[in-house]
């Protein structure tokens, strides 16, 4: 069982080195081995991104997350990122489509040297002002994710983002240290699994150099499952928009959650839930075995919460 000790939750910036661009073809897989990503310049239609940024901000309006007067997402003071329905935005055509755009499927191709598989799984990433319980800690994909470490994760913004006022940040080579113990980080939550505490990767365990820089429209960020990464605190006065979704070799056996929604998730863990309050389950206990849940990727039962109970206990 992954510690429960709690880690406060500094996410503040620090210097960082720039993202290295991904624009020699024959350079592409070994710069992403030494690194643990590559960030790929203008390799989306523009009108194609700023469709769906306009779609996802005029959702963002009608739920009252959004001035009524400003053409971009500027935020209403005191919005935050768990008051957003999560229907409604999964619900849009747009960001499916993006992901389907054969400029990121060709992408996706040559950074592996073969086939590449883009998952249905979509996050829409809204990052609010000034709304730290909700920004994401130091963590690794694969920590949630263990079916296969070959994936990667492609995180596409929706908006031109600077580093100063938010955006993602990487511990470049982070990745060749394996996975990480993740502890539980005081009053940090998920506002895509709402109701999950956030877990990551101790700052002093932090083994690579932390990595960022200005993105814009057009551009893909691709990751390694093991890469540690975390969001930036947003200081602007605007929703931060992007896109990410879980790629790897065609080859390979499908990845339960990377074929499912944000809001099927959701589902899963809230039924999950249910029958753990029922057996008497809860706090971290609960939270282990929801993430022990989410690997495996059966139909939550009282017999599949006892499984994984043994599991996270036989683990600690």
């Amino acid at each position: 069982m992954e510690s429960t000790e709690r880690t406060p939750a500094a996410n503040n910036p620090a210097p960082f080195h720039e993202f290295r661009i991904g624009d020699d073809p024959d350079r592409i897989r070994s710069s992403f081995d030494d690194n643990g990503y590559l960030l790929f310049k203008a390799v989306l239609n523009r009108d194609a991104v700023l469709g769906v940024k306009a779609e996802l901000t005029e959702a963002l309006r009608t739920q009252g997350l959004v001035r009524h007067d400003a053409a971009e997402p500027v935020a209403v003071p005191g919005a935050s990122a768990i008051d957003v329905d999560s229907d409604i935005i999964y619900g849009l055509r747009s960001p499916v489509e993006l992901m389907a755009a054969p400029e990121l499927q060709q992408l996706v191709d040559l950074a592996y040297g073969e086939t590449g598989y883009v998952t249905p799984t979509l996050g829409i990433r809204h990052v609010m002002p000034a709304d730290e319980p909700y920004a994401t800690p130091p963590h690794q994909d694969f920590f949630y994710i263990r079916e296969s470490d070959e994936f990667r994760m492609v995180w596409i913004p929706l908006m031109d983002i600077e580093t100063a006022n938010g955006g993602l940040a990487i511990a470049a080579g982070s990745h060749r240290h394996g996975l990480q113990e993740h502890v539980e980080f005081d009053g940090v939550y998920s506002y895509v699994l709402k109701g999950r505490r956030q877990k990551g990767v101790r700052p002093d365990n932090i083994r690579g150099t932390w990595t960022s820089s200005r993105v814009e429209v057009g551009d893909v960020l691709m990751f390694h499952s093991c890469a540690v990464h975390k969001s930036l605190p947003n200081t602007s006065d605007h929703v931060r928009l992007a896109l990410n979704a879980i790629t790897y070799p065609a080859r390979l056996p499908r990845i339960w959650q990377a074929e499912r929604t944000a809001p099927e998730l959701q589902v899963f863990r809230n039924e999950l839930k249910r029958i753990c309050e029922a057996e008497g389950i809860a706090g971290e206990l609960f939270e282990e075995v929801a993430i022990e849940g989410m690997k495996q990727g059966e139909e939550p039962s009282p017999q599949l919460v006892h499984a994984l109970v043994e599991r996270v206990r036989s683990a600690g």
